[in-house]
């Protein structure tokens, strides 16, 4: 994990039991007055979970296995339970944890009825979940790297029942797909990133293969049985050089299903000049190019961000369904900062978001890094991930930085937009996953903390308190 900083106030009488964590103090307390004093006057009461805007409530770990476990993403249950998905044993194997929506752990879930269950199917030291995704009728989807002797790592799909078990009818609950037949090469790396579901229940995975030596895009689509799906792609797997050059990498690191089946996919792809830049692209629902998409005639935009490298991690769609890519780019001085580029529907950048459709945004003295965004549905931007707090200390802190639509910070947020601390007893934090719970006042980021003295999984709720009146007295 990359090592991240930056600067934070404590309120020392807000201390978690047992921690050495305080929370942060609120950016404006008078702002946060005025708003209480509004809402009071209107005769509407707070929720019980409200809190300042931008500063955390609940804050759980999770131990899934004690040796370094890391969360990747989460899934919405329709009844407030989030299911968090990720790596443990130091990426030597899945999991999948379920918390209540109050913030514990739900011990209805799970193998013993622990709220985890751990899946180490290949039995190595290189299996990993990294993306999840909820199934309509119930159940996930999975997918990361399975270790297979003959090709290094390959494309893992799994399947999940609601109690969190292998789905035995998706060909005995996991599918593991090389790029290459096993044994062609030993040291090639296939990896899955993101994974969606279309609406005929076929399970789409999305990542790189190493097959071409720099990576390329790789794209698969199972059946509801767990078969490679012969109607997409011409066999059921797809290899896409996004790069101008073709000694780049084209990686895809996140993935949305649209309602009309057809696949957005964001990451990385190499450029002009050999620079890293984001990805962006669009395929039809059988895994053929969308010619129409981004102008090219290619299906594939590559936005340069700055100057060196830039790498789209997540992806979301607005309800006029523009396209929000983030991630980070690197700055002049020669670190990272958080990156947001903003589409129109057909592939082209938002000259009314940024400038020119781009927004960088820096955080601490060190790396700053977005892994995860959403949107909100009075236009808030969130996006989240690491930095790092102190230049005279290794590891990573949480980081969340709010926007508002047109790309500027949205000062309502933290402070003044920015939210960067250490939530956990040391450091080695990291959010991943975002989750909107709009209807029950909850915001959800899912990652990675210490608490004691081993990585676990990472929950933090933010709250939601903010969600009434939000355009009539935003002048307060």
């Amino acid at each position: 994990m990359d090592n991240f900083e930056h600067r934070s106030r404590l309120r020392p009488s807000a201390c978690l039991a047992g921690t050495s964590y305080c929370e942060p103090k609120p950016a404006c307390p008078l702002q946060s007055l005025r708003t209480l004093l509004v809402l009071a006057l209107a005769g509407f009461v707070l929720p019980a979970n409200a809190l300042a805007p931008g500063q955390p409530g609940t804050v759980l770990t999770i131990p899934v296995s004690g040796l370094g476990d890391t969360a990747f993403a989460s899934a919405l249950e329709p009844d407030g339970r989030i299911v968090v998905g990720g790596t443990a044993k130091s990426d030597g194997a899945g999991a999948l944890a379920r918390v209540t929506a109050t913030g514990t752990i739900d011990t209805g879930f799970g193998t013993a009825m622990s709220g985890v269950f751990l899946y180490d199917l290949s039995a190595a030291t290189n299996d990993r979940e990294l993306a999840l995704v909820r199934l309509s009728g119930g159940g996930y989807a999975a997918c990361g790297a399975y270790f297979s002797a003959g090709t290094a790592t390959d494309f893992l799909t799994v399947r999940f029942d609601s109690s969190g078990m292998l789905e035995n009818g998706f060909n005995g609950g996991y599918a593991v797909t090389p790029y290459l037949a096993s044994g062609v090469a030993g040291t090639l790396i296939d990896q899955c990133n993101a994974v969606g579901v279309q609406s005929t229940g076929k399970v789409i995975s999305a990542g790189f293969t190493d097959a071409d030596g720099p990576g390329r895009v790789m794209v698969t689509r199972h059946t509801t049985a767990g078969a490679l799906d012969g109607t997409f792609a011409g066999g059921g797997k797809v290899k896409i050089d996004a790069s101008l050059g073709s000694s780049a990498e084209s990686i895809a690191h996140a993935m949305l299903v649209l309602s009309d089946d057809k696949l957005l996919i964001a990451g990385q792809a190499g450029g002009a000049f050999n620079n890293i830049e984001f990805l962006l692209m669009r395929l039809n629902a059988d895994g053929t190019p969308d010619t129409l998409f981004g102008g090219s005639g290619t299906g594939i935009v590559r936005t340069p961000v700055g100057t060196g490298t830039d790498i789209a991690y997540a992806i979301a769609l607005q309800p006029d369904d523009k396209i929000v890519l983030a991630g980070s780019s690197i700055a002049a001085d020669g670190r990272a900062d958080f990156a947001l580029v903003r589409y129109s529907s057909g592939g082209v950048p938002d000259p009314n978001f940024g400038s020119g459709g781009i927004v960088t945004t820096p955080i601490g003295p060190g790396e700053d890094i977005a892994y995860a965004v959403v949107v909100m549905p009075w236009g808030r931007i969130v996006a989240a991930g690491s930095a790092r707090i102190s230049t005279s200390a290794g590891g990573t802190d949480t980081a969340l930085v709010a926007y508002n639509a047109d790309g500027t910070l949205d000062r309502f947020f933290a402070d003044h937009g920015k939210f960067m601390a250490k939530v956990t007893f040391s450091t080695d934090e990291v959010i991943n996953a975002l989750v909107a719970d709009v209807g029950r006042d909850h915001f959800w980021a899912i990652g990675a903390g210490v608490p004691i003295s081993d990585r676990d999984f990472l929950v933090l709720d933010f709250g939601l308190p903010d969600t009434i009146f939000r355009d009539g007295f935003q002048g307060l």
